[in-house]
């Protein structure tokens, strides 16, 4: 299977997108544009890449219950299942169940105060836009070539 099956994840409600509560420096038609910068837009299985690694697949699933708090137990363990059976196109990997278990308990023991680690991301573009990749593009390189000042560096020699 090439794609994901997302099935399950939209049938049960379980969120896996979710925009920044942190003020953006402009709104625009397209999205936001943070000018420092947000590490609180989660778009997880927004891409073609598949999580390749138990490192990935803790912090996916971290995410995942980051985003959903209200899962008890025995939910959060039927949403593990559901992202580690390769079938369903999520991860590249087969994992056996004493694996499984470990990763679990491992993510089932995070601290859910503190947001899973995110990239710095700029500019956040909304969903349904209809935006090209190159148009998307484009705008990131106005906006970000706008934003950076140049660099100068003293051409002073020490003897």
């Amino acid at each position: 299977m090439s794609h994901r099956n997302l099935t399950y994840l939209n049938n049960n409600r379980i969120i896996y997108r979710r925009y920044s509560s942190e003020n953006p420096t402009s709104s625009h038609g397209w999205g936001w544009y943070y000018a420092d910068g947000t590490h609180g837009y989660y778009a997880l299985f927004n891409n073609k890449a598949k999580i390749n690694t138990i490192r990935s697949l803790k912090w996916h699933l971290l995410t995942l219950w980051y985003l959903n708090p209200e899962l008890d137990k025995t939910k959060f363990i039927q949403l593990a299942e559901y992202i580690i059976y390769k079938e369903n196109g999520f991860v590249t990997f087969n994992i056996g169940s004493k694996l499984i278990n470990k990763v679990v308990e491992d993510v089932f023991k995070q601290d859910l105060d503190k947001p899973p680690k995110n990239r710095l991301r700029k500019i956040v573009f909304k969903d349904g836009t209809g935006l090209s990749t190159s148009q998307k593009l484009s705008i990131v390189g106005t906006i970000i070539g706008k934003s950076k000042s140049k660099i100068t560096i003293p051409s002073h020699r020490v003897i």
